[in-house]
Parts: C-alpha cells; structure tokens; sequence
C-alpha cells in the first residue's frame, strides 16, 4: 500500500476530528528506522475539558471569548491549523496557580486527547512536539500512551525557540527544568492500532504536531512534515442500479430468473451489460414476448413496491410486462431516447408475495421504423436488468 512520504511539502488533509486517525509509521532516509506524523488538530476525542479545553485554530477562526494573551500563529503551523488549551489564565508567575485547572502536574486530569494511530513496526519511539510559547507558563504539556501515562512521557518541556514553532522532546525534571532532548519516549508494544493520548500540563500550550520516531539520531527541523496517513485506494463505486437508493431485495436478471423453457421468444443472457434481452438478429417477431420466471421463496414473504429495472434502446421502444401467478400487474414502455443502456425504473406499488409464487417479467422487441440494416427494420432487444423489492411501511 502506497505511503505519503514524511519529506514532502504539506499535502492538506481534512481529517472529521470525529474519526479515528489511521497512521503508518514511514521509514526515514538515514537508517530505515520508523517515523510517525500527527497533525494535533485531528484528534479522535476530547474529554475532561470542562475546566479547560483545546480548541482549534485556522486563519478563518472568528475571534473567541476566552482569556488568551495572545494572537493566532496559524500562519506559520503546519497546514495552517494547531490546538491551544483555553482559557489561559497563568500567563506568568505573578498570576495564581491552580491546580487541576490551570496547571496540572498529573498526567491525564485536564484535557485529554486521543489520537488513535497506527504503527507499522513495535519499539520505543522518541516522541517530539511542536509547540508554540511565548512565556514560562506555557510551555508544558504531557504525552501518553493506551490509558496510560508512562513517567517517559510525562512534561514535556519547551525552553528554547520562544515566540516561534518549534521542536522539543525534552522531559523537564528537578535538576533540570528544561531538560534533555530525546527524553520522552513511548514504548510501542506491537504492530497495529494504538491510543496516542495528550493531557495539559499548563494552560496557553500551542500544539501544532507529534512526530514519533524509532531514530534517535533524527532531529526534525524547521519545516512542517507531511502527516503519514495511509494512502487508501478507492473504494468500488455503484455501477448498477444508479437510482434505487433503498430496496430489501435485488433479484438480478441474469443470475436469478428462469429464462428455459419459459414460452415465447427465448432470452439470452447479455453479460457485457448485465442483463438479458432477446436476440433479434435471429428473432425478428416483434408480436411475441419473451418470459423469464422467479419463485418467491418464504423469507420473502411481504408487500412490496416492485421496481423494474430496464435498458434504453435507440432501436426501439419494448414493451414489458410484470405477472404474479400470470396476472398481469403493469405493462410499461421503454420511452424514446437517445442513450443506449441507460437505466429506465418501472414501479408497481402495493404488491403482496407468497412463498411460491411465481413472477414473471415479459418483454417484447419492437421496432421504432426508423433504424435499418440491409433494408430490414433494426428491433430492439427488450433487455431488463433486475427486479428491485423495497418492502412497503
């Protein structure tokens, strides 16, 4: 599965911060170790923010009511987007420290985020922030893992880089308040999906990225790194059936219907176009119908509203039928057109099925006088596709 490279300029990823993250660690140049890219604005959830909360900022963020000294930095973030944990309160030493509210020292009680995320490879993993501070009071913040939050990544500390976005992955401690680069890490225990989970230490702290890297010579620098999202392949869109939206059944023409032995013109089954028709170069009786048969089998037992799904033809207008038990229900017309096998829907309200009972689609060629091969009128082929059951409420 193809990988975004880590190195490439930003690529712009909108991520609903209600889905889970599904990220791959991406081997770096310098020794094939794993390397991981979270954009902190797509997180998973948010809880225990009713004290304090993160909140998302872009160039087009309105202004807010909260206490905050200073200004929007989207400018320079990565993907012009990052996360700040408001209200700020303790701006510096002068303002009151309250803990558990502007300042917590515990791991996972204020603010938490989860990031569900992907590894590709198990092992210990330096991690590093980028964050944003323009003061002593902001500039801490704690890292953890699965529900848990191991003293290896725990306060998280930025000192130098002030009033710019800047890498740290220093754990502050008591003889060192600034710390060691490559002190916090997280020890990843296996291949697959874990929780990647941050908590604020101090209120004001500006977070732009997580990167996790298996490197620990690897130093990021001042530029932004490309989120290592799986690049997923397309999913398999609808082909058939373009315009039923809601149905319980689907009994397909050819795969389902009894076309043997049924009387009348024989059908044969068009699987280019995934449905039957009548072969009108060798049946070129436009008087006759051609029958295909469906036994209703008990699970199917019900009111319905049955949709027909039939082929437009430029040869043509067919004619159709639609028995139950040889009573006939409907008969439609293929109108004119000028697109070959577009889809045409048929509907008969209200109808009542029994296990046994048998349905019946006809259909007859005929011509429109106006398309000819060697002096012969051209006849359509009263092709259908499917017959649709939507349970009547």
């Amino acid at each position: 599965m193809p990988i975004v490279k880590p190195y490439l300029k930003k690529c712009f990823f909108f991520v609903l911060c209600c889905y889970p993250l599904f990220i791959i660690a991406k081997p770096t140049p310098d020794d094939n170790q794993a390397l991981v890219v979270i954009e902190a604005e797509h997180f998973a959830t948010q809880h225990l923010d009713n004290k304090r909360r993160w909140v998302v900022f872009t160039p087009k963020s309105t202004l807010h009511n909260y206490q905050d000294p200073d200004r929007n930095h989207s400018n320079k973030a990565s993907n012009n987007s990052y996360i700040e944990v408001l209200p700020d309160t303790r701006v510096n030493h002068y303002d009151d420290l309250v803990h558990g509210e502007n300042f917590s020292n515990t791991a996972g009680q204020v603010a938490v985020l989860s990031y569900p995320t992907y590894f590709a490879e198990a092992g210990e993993y330096v991690v590093w922030v980028r964050a944003f501070s323009t003061g002593s009071e902001d500039n801490g913040v704690h890292i953890g893992l699965n529900g848990a939050w191991p003293e290896s990544g725990q306060r998280v500390q930025l000192c130098e880089g002030k009033h710019k976005w800047t890498w740290s992955s220093a754990q502050r401690i008591e003889s060192n308040h600034c710390g060691k680069p490559k002190t916090i890490t997280l020890t990843i225990p296996s291949k697959g999906v874990h929780n990647i989970i941050v908590s604020m230490r101090e209120d004001g702290f500006e977070l732009d990225q997580l990167l996790l890297t298996k490197n620990k010579h690897f130093n990021p620098e001042d530029h932004d790194y490309a989120e290592t999202l799986i690049s997923r392949p397309p999913l398999p869109t609808k082909q058939y059936l373009l315009d039923i939206t809601e149905y319980n059944r689907i009994i397909y023409a050819s795969d389902e219907f009894d076309i043997e032995n049924t009387g009348g013109m024989p059908y044969y089954s068009d699987e280019k176009n995934q449905s039957i028709a009548i072969d009108s170069a060798t049946h070129l009786d436009e008087h006759e119908f051609a029958y295909a048969k469906y036994t209703v089998k008990p699970k199917e037992k019900g009111t319905y509203t049955l949709s027909l799904v039939t082929l437009s033809e430029l040869e043509g207008e067919s004619l159709y039928r639609v028995l139950l038990n040889d009573t006939l229900l409907a008969e439609f017309k293929n109108p004119v057109g000028s697109i070959k096998n577009k889809e045409i829907v048929f509907n008969v309200d209200a109808v009542s099925l029994l296990p046994d009972d048998v349905i019946t689609i006809a259909s007859k060629a005929t011509s429109n006088g106006t398309l000819y091969k060697n002096n012969h009128a051209v006849y359509s082929k009263g092709r259908w596709r499917a017959l649709v059951l939507k349970r009547s409420e």
